[in-house]
């Protein structure tokens, strides 16, 4: 990109920033910060982003925007509300472009930050990347065990987090490999349970049960119990230790669902593995691939000539 026409580009925006939309020296500041970064980002990246060898600004749009946010989310850890801010800048900078004619089209006008940040960066993992993280020796420790299990319950069982924190107690001697979880409302739950996911379970009742003044399921060292936050650090620890970024427990589950959903599960069964009541939401994470179920209709169709040859 050539240095001179940003500088020049970069100066006009913040004259249109000051003057016409009348913005705060602190937002102008943001705002500016913000292309800085996005533009850095493609510079860095130019490669992986498939940009030409002498890209331009009307080069860069949507597809590059959400892999800077990712970037973001998983290296800097971002929150929302800088997310928000920085999209806001960027967005504001390309539909300047596209009022002032540098660029024919604003490719991002449209864009709006999910409220749910995992649905950015739903792409980032494959069943393959989970699949092999239950076939890593488990570490013989609270934080090993505890890591394990997490991924058992929200991947392999579609719990969210804020029902595993109120696990109290657990009996794993069930006929048919199945587990019964109590919860701190008094209500238990049957779940089937791998072979490997019962050993370590049993090792780690085992172990906590060694602890002095343990009372429930979620405690460390000293018997305090673990919070939704402390688990969720847990998780996070779990992917990052064999080299894969951050992971929200949400975003695990819809994953569990995506990949269950890959497998050949049907709706019906992604709705019992979340023990969810209303499809909807279970339907937009049911990956289906349209062009096939449109050859299959056209096969079937009665002017069909592959029906009509048959």
């Amino acid at each position: 990109m050539d240095e001179a026409e940003y500088t020049k580009i970069m100066g006009l925006y913040e004259s249109h920033l000051q003057v016409k939309k009348l913005s705060s020296s602190g937002t102008v500041r943001l705002y500016l910060h913000s292309v800085q970064m996005f533009i850095r980002f493609c510079e860095n990246y130019q490669q992986q982003l498939a940009l030409p060898e002498h890209w331009e600004i009307a080069d860069v749009g949507l597809r590059e925007l959400e892999a800077f946010l990712i970037h973001q989310i998983d290296i800097k850890h971002w929150k929302r509300s800088t997310l928000v801010t920085c999209v806001c800048g960027v967005k504001g900078f390309l539909k300047f472009l596209t009022e002032s004619l540098y660029i024919s089209s604003n490719p991002i006008q449209h864009f709006k930050l999910p409220r749910d940040l995992s649905e950015i960066g739903q792409q980032r993992f494959d069943a393959k990347q989970i699949n092999e993280l239950f076939q890593h020796t488990t570490e013989a420790s609270l934080k090993g065990y505890q890591q394990r299990l997490l991924m058992e319950l929200i991947y392999g069982l579609g719990m969210s987090l804020a029902k595993i924190v109120n696990i109290i107690s657990a009996i794993p001697e069930l006929d048919d490999g199945r587990v019964r979880l109590y919860f701190q409302n008094s209500r238990y739950r049957d779940y089937p349970f791998s072979q490997p996911a019962l050993n370590i379970l049993k090792s780690y009742l085992k172990l906590i049960d060694s602890i002095e003044g343990q009372n429930t399921f979620w405690i460390n060292q000293n018997a305090k119990s673990l919070s939704s936050t402390q688990l969720q650090n847990l998780l996070n620890k779990y992917f990052e230790a064999h080299d894969l970024p951050a992971i929200n427990a949400n975003e695990l589950r819809d994953l569990s669902v995506h990949h269950f959903s890959q497998e050949g599960a049907d709706v019906r069964s992604l709705q019992a593995l979340r023990q969810s009541k209303q499809l909807r939401r279970l339907q937009s994470l049911n990956e289906t691939d349209f062009s096939n179920l449109q050859n299959t209709f056209k096969q079937k169709h009665l002017r069909s000539s592959v029906l009509k040859d048959e």
